[in-house]
C-alpha cells in the first residue's frame, strides 16, 4: 500500500508544481501593484504607482496614454449599499386579566351528638374563632341539629 502511494505521489505533485513559479505576470488588465513582472514585491515601487506593471496590448502600446484614456468610455463607480438590518422588537403582550374566582358554595354543617367547636374546626380547617363569629356565637355552647355555617 505504501509503494503504491510513493509510485502515484509524483502523478499529482508534478502537475502542481507545474503552475507555480517564476513566470511572466499574467496577462490582464489589471494593476498588480508594488510588484515587477516576476512577482517579486519591490519596497521602492509603493508610493510610485507609475512604476507599477500593467500589463498592456500590442494595440495600446501604439496609442498614446492621453489618446488612450480619451477613446476609452468614462468608468462608472457601482456603489454597494448593504442593506440595515432591521431589529423588530416584539410588543409588549397586555397581560391576560387573571380569571375571577368562581365563588365556593357555602358550606353549612348540622350539629350532631358529641361535636364540640373544636372538633368542627379541625375537621374543615378553620379557627374556634372563626366558626364563632361566623356564626354569631359568644361562648362554647352549641346544639345538636343545630346548623353552623363554615368560613372559607
Amino acid at each position: 500500500m505504501r509503494f503504491a502511494a510513493l509510485l502515484l505521489a509524483p502523478l499529482f505533485v508534478i502537475p502542481l508544481l507545474t503552475q507555480c513559479g517564476p513566470g511572466s505576470a499574467p496577462d490582464t488588465n489589471a494593476v498588480t501593484g508594488p510588484f515587477d513582472s516576476r512577482g517579486n514585491y519591490i519596497e521602492d515601487w509603493v508610493d510610485k504607482p507609475e512604476k507599477w506593471y500593467k500589463p498592456s496590448s500590442p494595440s495600446e502600446k501604439s496609442k498614446p496614454k492621453e489618446e488612450a484614456a480619451k477613446n476609452d468610455p468614462p468608468k462608472q463607480e457601482i456603489a454597494v449599499v448593504q442593506p440595515k438590518p432591521t431589529v423588530t422588537t416584539p410588543k409588549p403582550t397586555p397581560p391576560k386579566p387573571k380569571p375571577k374566582p368562581k365563588p365556593k358554595p357555602q358550606v353549612y354543617y348540622t350539629v350532631s351528638k358529641g361535636d364540640t367547636l373544636t372538633k368542627i374546626g379541625r375537621k374543615y380547617g378553620v379557627t374556634v374563632s372563626a366558626l364563632r363569629s361566623a356564626n354569631g356565637i359568644s361562648g362554647d355552647l352549641i346544639r345538636i341539629g343545630q346548623r353552623l355555617k363554615i368560613p372559607k
